[in-house]
C-alpha cells in the first residue's frame, strides 16, 4: 500500500514535500515528456523513410516539436499560481497523449507538423511542471542528481530499442509506445501534492534578516536562465559536430561511435559527484569550477585536436555536462523556491540547444576550422561563467548562507 505525500506548510509559507512515489512519478514524467527530444534523431530518419518527407520537411517536424516543448516551459510559469505544478501535468499529459495517437490519423506533412507542435506543448507543460515539482522537494539536490542519471540510461535505452521498435511495428507503433510511457506518471501523479499558488521568490525560508528582495532574486533567476542558454551554446556547438571532428583527426567511425558510447555512460559518475561536491561546498562554486574545466578543454583543443586529447577531452565533456545539468537545476533552486523559474529551464536549454549547431554551422559555412569554431564558441562558456561568478557575488553580499547553499 503506497503512502500518500504529506506537504508541510512552513513559517513563511512555502510548500516543500518528500515521498518516494510522489518523486517517482515527476521523474517518469519527465522520461516521457523528454523521450520523444532523446530519439529524435532516429524518429526523424523513420518519418522520412515512411512517408517520404524531404530533408526539410522532416527538419521542421523536429523544430515544431521542439518549439512545443519550449511554449510548454513558458507556459507552465506563467500558469503555476492559477492552476499548481500537479494540474498542469496532468493537462500537459493528456495533450501529449492526445497528440501521440491523433498522429496514427495522418500522412500530411502540414498535419504532422501541425499536430507534433502540440504534442511538443503538452510534453513540455508535463516536463516542466515536474522539474517544478522536483524543485520543491526537501532534497532536490539529490533528486536533481538521480534524475540526470536516469535520464542518461532513459537516453541510452530509447538509442537501443526504437530502431527494433520501429523495424517490427513501423513509425505508428513507435508513436503508440511513446504515448504510453505517459501512463505510469498519470498514474502516480495523486501522490503528489497540489502545490498551488507557489510562494514568492523572497517569502521562502532559510532567508536572514539581511534577505535580499524580490526584485533582485528575480533578477538572478533570469541571469541564471541566461546561464543556461550560454552553456547550452557551448557544449550543443560541439555536441552537433562531435563525430565529424573525432573523424577529421583520422579516427573512424566505430572508434567515435565507441568513444561517444563509452563516455557518455561514463558521464553516469558525473552526477553523483556534482551532488556530493554540492553538499560539501554548495551549488554555486563546484557549478564555477566544471564551467572553467569545460573552458579548458576546449582552449585547448582550440590550440589542436589529437586523437588522445579528443578521448580526454570528450570525456570531461560528458562529466562536466552531467554535472552542469545537476547545478543548472539546482543553483536555480537556492533562488526560486517558487518553481516558477526552474520551470523555464527546459525552455533555456532548448533555445541553447537550438543555437549551437546552428552557430557552429554558420562558422563552418564561413571556411572556420574545427578548432577555429571550438574556439569561438568557447566564448559563450567564458560567459556562462561569467555570468554564475556574477550571480554567486551579487547573493554573497545579501547572505552567504544563500550563496553557499
Amino acid at each position: 500500500m503506497g503512502t500518500t505525500t504529506r506537504p508541510t506548510n512552513d513559517s513563511a509559507g512555502d510548500v516543500h514535500w518528500d515521498g518516494p512515489l510522489a518523486i517517482a512519478a515527476c521523474m517518469c514524467g519527465c522520461v516521457a515528456a523528454y523521450g520523444v527530444y532523446l530519439a529524435l534523431p532516429l524518429i526523424l530518419g523513420a518519418l522520412a523513410d515512411t512517408y517520404g518527407f524531404s530533408n526539410r520537411q522532416i527538419g521542421w517536424i523536429g523544430s515544431a516539436e521542439n518549439a512545443g516543448l519550449l511554449l510548454g516551459s513558458v507556459a507552465v510559469s506563467w500558469l503555476a499560481k492559477a492552476g499548481g505544478y500537479r494540474r498542469l501535468a496532468i493537462a500537459g499529459i493528456a495533450i501529449a497523449m492526445a497528440g501521440n495517437m491523433a498522429t496514427l490519423l495522418l500522412n500530411s506533412f502540414a498535419g504532422f507538423a501541425s499536430v507534433r507542435l502540440l504534442t511538443g506543448l503538452g510534453s513540455g507543460m508535463c516536463y516542466s511542471a515536474a522539474i517544478a515539482c522536483l524543485s520543491l522537494t526537501r532534497r532536490s539536490s539529490r533528486n536533481f542528481s538521480v534524475f540526470v542519471v536516469i535520464l542518461v540510461l532513459a537516453n541510452s535505452a530509447e538509442l537501443w530499442l526504437v530502431p527494433s521498435l520501429v523495424a517490427r511495428m513501423g513509425i505508428r507503433g513507435l508513436y503508440v509506445a511513446l504515448g504510453l510511457l505517459y501512463v505510469a506518471p498519470l498514474m502516480l501523479l495523486r501522490f503528489v501534492p497540489a502545490l498551488v499558488r507557489p510562494p514568492s521568490l523572497a517569502s521562502a525560508p532559510g532567508i536572514d534578516a539581511a534577505r535580499p528582495t524580490d526584485a533582485v532574486l528575480t533578477s538572478n533567476a533570469w541571469w541564471c536562465l541566461s546561464a543556461v542558454v550560454l552553456f547550452g551554446v557551448a557544449a550543443s556547438a560541439f555536441w552537433a559536430y562531435s563525430e565529424r571532428i573525432g573523424i577529421s583527426i583520422g579516427m573512424t567511425e566505430a572508434a567515435v561511435s565507441k568513444t561517444l558510447t563509452l563516455c557518455n555512460l561514463f558521464s553516469l559518475t558525473g552526477s553523483v559527484l556534482a551532488y556530493r561536491l554540492s553538499r560539501r561546498w554548495g551549488q554555486h562554486r563546484p557549478q564555477l569550477a566544471a564551467i572553467a574545466v569545460m573552458i579548458a578543454v576546449f582552449a585547448a583543443w582550440s590550440a589542436g585536436i589529437s586523437v588522445s586529447g579528443y578521448v580526454v577531452g570528450v570525456l570531461l565533456f560528458f562529466e562536466v555536462w552531467s554535472m552542469a545539468s545537476v547545478y543548472q537545476l539546482g543553483t536555480l533552486t537556492t533562488i526560486d523556491h517558487s518553481g516558477r523559474y526552474v520551470a523555464l529551464v527546459p525552455a533555456a536549454q532548448g533555445i541553447g540547444q537550438s543555437a549551437g549547431p546552428f552557430l557552429a554551422g554558420l562558422l563552418l559555412g564561413r571556411q572556420f576550422t574545427f578548432p577555429q569554431m571550438l574556439m569561438s564558441v568557447t566564448l559563450f562558456a567564458v560567459a556562462c561563467f561569467a555570468t554564475y561568478a556574477s550571480v554567486y557575488r551579487r547573493l554573497r553580499r545579501f547572505s552567504v548562507r544563500i550563496a553557499n547553499a
